[in-house]
């Protein structure tokens, strides 16, 4: 019988009852169904619904079809034409047609099958059951899209969303159903944590991704966040690197996870190859260990070890090392030469505490607590070892505690600290201490002046039996800015220091020995004369400021002389131009310049050009042999010191502010002897930034008062399609000797980071020699660590 409802939407309600031939206790699905078209058939044993139809139950389910036909004989929905199936959990499935057999609540799916979870991880199928009650899923043609943006697929996969479980190319008892509809059922899975930006429907294959894995099975378990290889081939670009029988890692959501990072090559012009293979160990969520032994072919093997804790107040690091030292004390270099080396083990142990605390001497407390101990000065260097906290071309180890204890104004500052220089070899003078160094300081405004009160106590061994213990008691005041009618828009600053010096002096070069006290007096106006220019149509502002400093202290100064002093155009204005605490400048000086800068705005008040400039020099009535001859200020004139700075930003000029990029940064410091007829000082610091280019450079001269002459440069150029190419180095041209180079390219993306860089040492000591090295370093992301074959052998 066929009845056709005139009214569209027509509802009609069926109440499924429950089978007594299965179980009596499992509560059978009541379905809802709606359409736009009902059709009775089979004396109302079969019920279609057609035209946007909907089927519902007491538990949320739903399903939609453009038909919906139910045979209550036993107890099976069919639908036809894009289907969906909607569960209380959120689980979406979405086929041409379905099969759900209500008794068995199973669900067969069949022609361009999706399943979406809750999570929505998508997982595409040509034909796939699913059971309901249990949420296990069998498929065949598998294409997995993960949140993660990971993509995985093969011939068959299985889901297990109680246990969280997708597992890939594995033949389960279900596959038997299906292998009907396999063409090759042992074909290979494929796993890739690329994403697939095209967003198309492609193979990982047809995607040629940065990387991927042929595997047997590939397991990903989403409750521990791990995914599992089985037989796998490591694919870059579609091009197999190497075969392993079994390989485990974190799901690229994860970022701490216990377990093996991946292993890398490297070869040392010292001491030959090495294999590395670092393990992590996530202890907690607040710390955790990386393991990583070095093994040398050629050499005895390293063991690394860093361990991170971090709690509410504060964060600890542990970094160490150890190796039995050199297999072979003597070897000859390249040309035959005897290099000797020292016998014995070899290690670094660092520990780094940074904490904060309320109420132990005012109401916030930093602190700080450094361990540093390497066993021998090149041992760091030789190995190359860097890490977070570390780097091999450290030149001095610190042990110090620090306690930084500040309320509003107020700040008490201890220290405690060991230095050791590891370019001296004399155990007696390459150690100094501090035991301890202790200073309050607070400031505060009063009387319309800025007023600043400091004492600093320091007990010191300099090195050797030097010794120096100092206690200092300095109040600093400073006006505000005044305007006086009679000389008008001269800008007036009055500073006065007081300052009393108590110290302890034991051998310490051009200071008095024994116990000394001394107090002087400092007395300086600052004059000023700025003038400003505003071009408001242009948007563009000038100020030129001439600027005299005028002051007198009082007493006299240790001999300085010898010191290593080069002035600065910040000296000019400086009340303490040597900036020691305990052998203030005296006498009377004026030091005097000018500063100009200009800068332009776009519409939206963005700066896209700031130029300055500034000259300046001390002049005095008489010399004084006791400053830095280096300084120049010993004499009656100094010499002209000052600044050049360009900051010029083109995309905030047209208005694009998208990159954030800044665009040109330079800056000159010169120096001049106070005749003009020589440059004593050239420094050059240039960086420009765009969205294709990174440049850096710094060029250093100086002539007479110091010997330096060197030049240093870095490039790097974005190309196209993820790639970039730098080259860089370091010339010392003082002594026209060439110290390192580099060459790089870099292909760069979100999964796969793969570098080929040529560099050149030509530093040599009785560690180290001159190398090439050539190292193509490929990093398989979300892994941290590169696998580095060594090619220096193709250099040599």
């Amino acid at each position: 019988m066929t009845n056709k409802l005139p009214i569209l939407q027509t509802v009609l309600i069926f109440f499924f009852i429950t089978s007594n031939q299965l179980m009596a206790s499992t509560i059978q699905s009541i379905y809802e169904l709606k359409g736009e078209k009902i059709i009775f058939l089979n004396n109302n044993n079969i019920i279609i619904a057609e035209g946007k139809s909907e089927a519902t139950d007491q538990f949320r389910k739903k399903i939609f079809s453009e038909k919906i036909i139910y045979n209550k004989n036993n107890k099976i929905i069919t639908t036809e034409s894009k289907s969906t199936y909607i569960d209380q959990n959120g689980n979406k499935l979405l086929a041409d047609n379905f099969v759900y057999n209500l008794n068995l609540k199973i669900i067969e799916a069949i022609d361009n099958v999706l399943f979406t979870d809750k999570n929505d991880n998508k997982f595409y199928f040509n034909r796939l059951k699913f059971y309901d009650d249990e949420k296990k899923g069998y498929g065949i043609n598998f294409k997995g899209e993960l949140i993660d943006k990971s993509n995985i697929e093969s011939v068959y996969a299985e889901f297990d969303q109680k246990k969280e479980l997708l597992t890939v190319g594995s033949k389960n008892k279900e596959s038997n159903y299906l292998e009907n509809f396999l063409n090759i059922f042992n074909k290979k899975s494929t796993y890739t944590p690329c994403e697939n930006k095209q967003k198309l429907k492609l193979s990982i294959k047809e995607q040629c991704p940065d990387w991927s894995l042929d595997t047997q099975k590939t397991i990903h378990d989403k409750k521990n966040k791990m995914v599992y290889h089985y037989g796998s081939v490591v694919k870059i670009k579609n091009i197999p690197v190497f075969y392993t029988p079994y390989f485990s890692h974190p799901d690229p959501s994860v970022k701490r996870k216990s377990g093996f990072l991946l292993p890398s090559i490297k070869n040392f012009t010292d001491l030959g190859q090495t294999f590395k293979t670092p393990y992590f160990w996530n202890i907690d969520d607040n710390q955790d260990l990386t393991i990583t032994p070095i093994y040398y072919f050629d050499e005895n093997s390293i063991f690394l070890a860093e361990y991170r804790l971090q709690n509410k107040n504060g964060k600890l690091v542990v970094d160490s090392s150890y190796s039995q030292g050199y297999k072979n004390l003597n070897k000859r270099d390249e040309d035959g030469n005897l290099i000797s080396r020292t016998g014995g083990s070899r290690n670094h142990f660092f520990i780094n505490f940074l904490g904060s605390y309320d109420n132990l001497l005012f109401d916030k407390n930093d602190i700080e607590f450094n361990i540093q101990r390497v066993s021998q000065k090149n041992y760091l260097n030789v190995n190359e070892i860097n890490t977070t906290y570390i780097k091999q071309d450290i030149a001095s180890l610190k042990n110090n505690f620090i306690l930084n204890s500040y309320r509003g104004n107020e700040r008490i500052f201890l220290e405690t600290s060991i230095f050791e220089d590891l370019s001296n070899d004399n155990d007696n003078t390459k150690y100094q201490y501090t035991v301890p160094s202790l200073s309050y300081s607070n400031f505060y405004d009063k009387f319309n002046q800025r007023i600043n009160l400091n004492s600093f106590f320091s007990a010191k061994n300099l090195g050797g039996d030097s010794n120096q213990i100092y206690l200092t008691n300095q109040l600093n005041t400073e006006s505000e800015l005044k305007i006086f009618n009679k000389i008008p828009y001269v800008g007036n600053m009055y500073k006065t220091s007081i300052k009393n010096v108590n110290t302890q002096n034991q051998n310490i070069i051009g200071s008095k020995e024994n116990f000394n006290s001394d107090t002087k007096f400092t007395l300086a106006l600052e004059n000023s004369l700025p003038f400003i220019r505003f071009d408001f149509k242009e948007k563009t502002e000038e100020t030129l400021t001439p600027k005299i400093l005028t002051k007198f202290t009082s007493g006299s100064m240790d001999n300085a002389s010898s010191q290593n002093k080069i002035l600065t155009f910040e000296d000019i204005y400086s009340l303490d131009r040597m900036g020691s605490i305990t052998n203030p400048e005296t006498g009377a000086s004026i030091g005097y310049g000018i500063e100009y800068n200009i800068n332009k705005k776009n519409s939206n008040n963005d700066i896209f050009l700031n130029n300055s400039f500034s000259i300046g020099q001390v002049i005095k009535k008489n010399k004084n042999s006791d400053m830095p001859s280096s300084s120049s200020l010993n004499e009656t004139e100094s010499d002209f010191v000052g600044n050049v700075t360009i900051h010029y930003n083109p995309d905030f000029k047209n208005e694009k502010i998208k990159s954030n990029k800044q665009g040109l940064v330079a800056k000159y410091n010169y120096i001049l002897s106070n005749d003009f007829g020589k440059i004593l000082k050239n420094e050059l610091v240039t960086n420009y930034e765009n969205e294709k280019n990174l440049f850096s450079s710094i060029y250093y001269e100086t002539r007479d008062i110091s010997n330096d002459h060197y030049i240093e440069m870095k490039y790097f150029r974005n190309l196209d399609n993820d790639f970039s190419l730098g080259f860089g180095g370091r010339r010392n041209i003082q002594n026209d000797f060439t110290e390192n180079n580099f060459i790089e390219l870099n292909y760069d993306t979100d999964c796969i980071k793969i570098a080929l860089l040529l560099s050149k040492k030509f530093y040599q000591n009785a560690d180290l020699q001159p190398s090439n090295n050539l190292t193509l370093s490929i990093m398989l992301k979300p892994f941290g660590s590169p696998v580095s074959p060594d090619l220096s052998s193709f250099v040599n």
